[in-house]
């Protein structure tokens, strides 16, 4: 496979990744495997969902549903929640029915997910940081959360809020749950990854498990995505030039740099690790999953 080398730093014969299959998809937003599947959930800019079989193919599980920022399969695989810029959610089946509909005004760092039969959606609005839980079409509770603080699920499916600080990440039980008032948030931009939490600089990552404290961490700079394996043993990551990364976890902490695959001329929107197989999927202007060797 030939790639275009446009910086020294790429240094691509040593990335350990190859590009497997480039499927017929343009600019994916968001990226989300089948759980339990080999399978990928792709929704585009033009407002499609995307089913990828690596295998028999793709095909369209819906249209019109906006440019999602947010994508998320239920853990029994019969539904997604796609939450759209434009101010709208939807949660459908794989067939192509729609269960349930809404809206939104998130404005930014929007984050949504599954859990159990409420679908969660949060993001900063005109009137700051909100979590919406709904049950089918009715907004079941709206919860006020301070700067940075994301929500997200603990081993068990119970209910998290997490924050960074200096002092390291500090995990709350329960939604209604309050930081301290004198509690800073770090410039950490927060994301959920499995059992894990991602957080991104723009000089680096920063890796908590859900006990909170002290991160590993990794300089590198320029990155818009990011995702852990479903066993914690690697990172995946994508950069503002359009490179890609493969980097083991158990390597971060000595402060190697991975080294980066240009895959791509645009930014890199989204990067996921399937829950079954050695798969790492990452969309820009086009669509690219890789396999990989230790």
């Amino acid at each position: 496979m030939s790639r275009e080398v446009t910086e020294a730093h790429y240094l691509h014969e040593r990335s350990g990744l190859e590009a497997v299959l480039r499927p017929p998809v343009k600019h994916p937003t968001a990226l989300c495997w089948v759980p339990g599947r080999e399978e990928l959930l792709v929704a585009t800019r033009d407002g499609q969902l995307v089913n990828v079989d690596p295998v028999l193919g793709t095909r369209v599980v819906a249209e019109g549903i906006g440019e999602a920022a947010v994508l998320d399969i239920s853990s029994d695989r019969k539904r997604y929640l796609a939450v759209s810029r434009e101010g709208r959610w939807q949660v459908g089946t794989m067939k192509g029915e729609v269960l349930s509909r809404g809206g939104h005004s998130f404005l930014g760092g929007m984050q949504g997910f599954f859990a159990g039969e409420y679908v969660l959606i949060s993001g900063n609005s005109d009137v700051g940081r909100r979590l919406l839980i709904f049950k089918g079409n009715k907004r079941a509770s709206r919860v006020a959360l301070p700067e940075r603080v994301i929500a997200t699920l603990d081993f068990e499916g119970k209910p998290l809020l997490c924050r960074s600080t200096q002092a390291g990440l500090k995990v709350l039980r329960g939604f209604t749950k309050t930081f301290p008032k004198d509690l800073e948030s770090t410039i950490h931009r927060l994301r959920r990854s499995h059992e894990h939490i991602l957080g991104f600089t723009t000089t680096g990552v920063c890796v908590w498990g859900q006990e909170g404290g002290m991160p590993r961490s990794m300089r590198l700079p320029d990155l818009t995505a990011g995702d852990i394996s479903k066993d914690g043993r690697y990172l995946g990551l994508g950069t503002r030039t359009g490179a890609v990364a493969l980097a083991r976890m158990d390597r971060i902490d000595k402060r190697i740099r991975p080294d980066l695959v240009r895959a791509f001329n645009g930014a890199v929107t989204s990067v996921a690790f399937s829950t079954r197989g050695r798969w790492l999927a990452t969309g820009a202007e086009g669509l690219r999953i890789w396999s990989w060797e230790d």
